[in-house]
């Protein structure tokens, strides 16, 4: 690239305190995006809790999005614009629950009547006729605690009210985690990456913004299917990514964790096709006792991937990975991670417009287990194991495959060090 800067480049320097500040505004709705653009139909923004019970009453996560906010979506001008979520407010929640080992994954668009801020992350849709709503509420460190934001909604499945704030990010984590400080020692927590890889000014764009990569979850959510309410006390992780971009021609890859006790956090992110600049790797420790914050990144020769094993979905209608080894690798540092997936996963599927009927977000609870050594020699620095999360997505296939066949053709979505 070069000293080639795009539209997106310039976002993201120009809002570099917003990005930073977990409790500011969505993106999409600021003046930057509202402004016409041939793509506006493809604008969209995400906020992805993720949520670990420490007793295993509940690993899940719950999201909130605010995709095409102008609603073009089903304009004739705007018609072929491939949409992964419909128009306006949307909201997830999908997770297993501990004590029945059921799992659900549930999906709700509340159209373009919605209140969310360009200003604070705060958000409310309702859909008083179907008896689901969504709101986020955010609030400013005092009273000894910290910058926090309060999630609230319900769906078919599930109902919940917790508070989310970020660990080890020094006087504004919750009481007990103020040390080590790794929000302060990052450059940025973000990446943007684009699509179309042409030396001019890019259209389609996309910044994820691992912003809070460790989390403290306290609150509830209520199984509505036997009306148990699981008290939670756990951790977790959160993504606030966005842009303009046809997910639904590709798909991503990604994985996360946090290990509390050696105080590792771990964030691996990769975009199917032609995005080199988004296939990237932080990783968060501590090297005898000095906090370090590590980024891999593909495009440097530094990271690769591999799923080893594959079986078929008819839930997602897929082939979706059981296992996934991660390698980053740099003149210092080299992270190995193994993630054990398994049966532990659920489809996030929905059917409101005819493309998410045909795309599929396969949502992963796995297990991970990982070392960080010196480059070139054996000496351990860190070691991390512990329950994480992921996702990985693509399009739904045309006809039903077997797991043999999905073992011999999905190595398109390995990638060696070697490779780069």
């Amino acid at each position: 690239m070069g000293t080639l800067t795009t539209w997106q480049d310039r976002y993201a320097e120009k809002n570099e305190a917003t990005l930073k500040d977990g409790l500011g505004g969505w993106n999409v709705l600021s003046e930057d995006y509202r402004k016409p653009h041939i793509l506006d139909g493809l604008s969209l923004e995400w906020d992805y809790f993720s949520i670990h019970d420490k007793n295993g009453k509940f690993t899940g996560v719950v999201a909130y999005l605010v995709a095409d906010p102008e609603g073009h979506l089903g304009d004739p001008e705007y018609v072929l614009e491939p949409n992964l979520m419909p128009s306006g407010a949307n909201m997830a929640c999908f997770g297993k629950v501990g004590k029945t080992g059921s799992r659900y994954a549930d999906y709700v668009n509340f159209g373009l009547d919605f209140e969310a801020s360009s200003s604070e992350r705060s958000f409310f849709a309702t859909k008083p006729a179907e008896g689901t709503y969504g709101k986020v509420v955010p609030m400013r460190k005092g009273d000894g605690k910290p910058d926090r934001l309060i999630l609230s909604g319900k769906t078919v499945h599930f109902e919940w009210e917790l508070e989310v704030s970020q660990l080890w990010a020094g006087e504004n984590s919750p009481e007990g985690f103020s040390y080590p400080d790794y929000h302060a020692l990052k450059e940025k927590t973000w990446e943007v990456g684009h699509d179309l890889h042409l030396e001019l000014e890019r259209l389609e764009h996309w910044t994820v913004n691992m912003n809070w990569p460790s989390t403290k979850v306290d609150g509830w959510i209520r199984d509505l299917t036997t009306g148990e309410r699981m008290q939670i006390d756990g951790h977790g992780y959160r993504e606030n990514s966005f842009g303009r971009w046809a997910f639904a021609l590709g798909g991503w890859d990604f994985f996360f964790m946090s290990d509390l006790e050696n105080k590792v956090q771990f964030g691996f992110q990769t975009y199917h096709h032609g995005t080199e600049d988004l296939d990237y790797l932080d990783v968060d420790f501590l090297d005898n006792g000095t906090p370090k914050t590590v980024r891999f990144r593909a495009d440097q020769g530094e990271l690769g991937w591999h799923h080893a094993s594959w079986a078929w979905s008819p839930e997602v209608f897929q082939c979706r990975p059981l296992d996934s080894s991660i390698i980053g690798i740099n003149d210092e540092y080299t992270v190995a991670a193994y993630v054990d997936i398994g049966d532990n996963f659920a489809g996030l599927l929905s059917d409101v417009t005819w493309v998410t009927g045909a795309y599929q977000i396969t949502t992963m609870f796995p297990m991970f287990s990982g070392t960080i050594t010196r480059t070139g020699t054996e000496e351990v620095v860190a070691e991390f194991s512990g329950q994480g999360g992921g996702e990985f997505s693509l399009l739904k296939s045309p006809v039903e495959k077997n797991d043999p066949w999905c073992n011999r053709c999905m190595g398109t979505y390995n990638q060696d060090i070697s490779e780069q």
